[in-house]
């Protein structure tokens, strides 16, 4: 091994569960108006259905009778209705009533997931009982940023580089012309959540980094939280302005990890402004951020994390996914219901 080649913990494996336990992103909140909606993780169903008094309820996806997709039935007052056989479950995920009059058996049941609401988005944690609050921005309420449309990215690698590209240092360089001016701040504000703060230069030659430099300034302070590994907060500042995102981070299977990306933009104190100005400014600071993130799909396709393999400059991502791995062998196991 020579000099320049980190010495991984003994505790390191490079071994990952296919979805952790953590907060995921469900919809926003008025799509659940138009009626029940299906989330896959790893190969795992969720519906998600408002109550008709409101409530917003998250079940276990697939029906206990025979597997349905209980997201592909509707709603009736309280209760999630099977498309198959009409079983009907209450939003605490037990059967309630079978239209053929058969008494309602012991099994006949779903688990209910902890949902939670931020600036009109609905989360889910994906095991009975929530290991954290639903996070948000440090410092920052809902009421105070707006969000833009979310859009969403397909990444050809697995969810846990997703947090570990902001411990990156290396890429920043190579896949956004960004230059380290200093050492990064990497604290651990929760046990469950990771933070480095660092300042880069932007140098690129590119139209969107000419804009930027001439509206935004020449340099940008990156403030990224991961929660979970799932949950990703990034603060960008800039000297004359401030962007907000969340990187919502949703397994697929090994190979592929769906990405769904919220802008927020700072509302605005007068009328005129909310009105016109702030969703104009979400959706130019959306279009900036988008094609910045989409740099890095081609590049990190087919990622893999073998622990031997990093090297000095590697350091604080190699922090980063040791505290993930433990994270992650600390989770309490996956519900056995689909």
């Amino acid at each position: 091994m020579n000099d320049t080649t980190l010495e991984p913990p003994e505790s390191a494996r490079g071994e990952f569960p296919l979805v952790p336990a953590s907060w995921f992103h469900l919809c926003h909140q008025s799509e659940l108006e138009r009626g029940p909606l299906e989330v896959e993780l790893g190969g795992r169903q969720f519906a998600g259905y408002r109550t008709e008094s409101g409530q917003a309820v998250v079940l276990s996806g697939r029906c206990s009778h025979l597997g349905a997709h209980l997201a592909r039935g509707k709603v009736c007052g309280e209760r999630l209705v099977c498309p198959l056989h009409g079983w009907e479950f209450g939003p605490g995920g037990v059967c309630e009533r079978i239209p053929a009059g058969d008494p309602v058996p012991g099994f006949a049941r779903q688990i209910r997931y902890p949902v939670g609401e931020r600036g009109g988005h609905l989360f889910f944690f994906n095991r009975p009982q929530a290991r954290f609050p639903l996070p948000f921005f440090d410092g920052v309420s809902p009421s105070e940023i707006l969000p833009a449309q979310p859009f969403e990215l397909q990444a050809y690698g697995p969810w846990y580089f997703v947090g570990a590209n902001g411990f990156d240092l290396q890429h920043f360089r190579t896949a956004h012309d960004r230059v380290l001016l200093g050492p990064p701040e990497v604290t651990t504000p929760s046990p469950y959540a990771k933070r480095i703060v660092a300042t880069f230069g932007v140098c690129g030659n590119s139209i969107p980094d000419r804009l930027t430099r001439m509206v935004a300034g020449p340099q940008v302070t990156m403030d990224v939280t991961v929660w979970g590994g799932t949950i990703v907060f990034v603060k960008a500042r800039f000297a004359r302005t401030t962007s907000f995102g969340i990187f919502n981070v949703l397994p697929q299977d090994p190979d592929r990890t769906l990405g769904r990306v919220i802008v927020w933009v700072r509302r605005s104190d007068n009328i005129l402004g909310r009105l016109a100005f702030d969703p104009l400014n979400a959706a130019i600071r959306r279009l900036f951020i988008k094609n910045f993130l989409h740099a890095d799909l081609p590049r990190t396709a087919g990622l893999r994390y073998r622990p031997g393999n990093l090297i000095a400059a590697d350091a604080v991502m190699a922090d980063y996914f040791h505290w993930l791995e433990n994270l992650c062998r600390a989770a309490p196991a996956a519900d056995p219901l689909k």
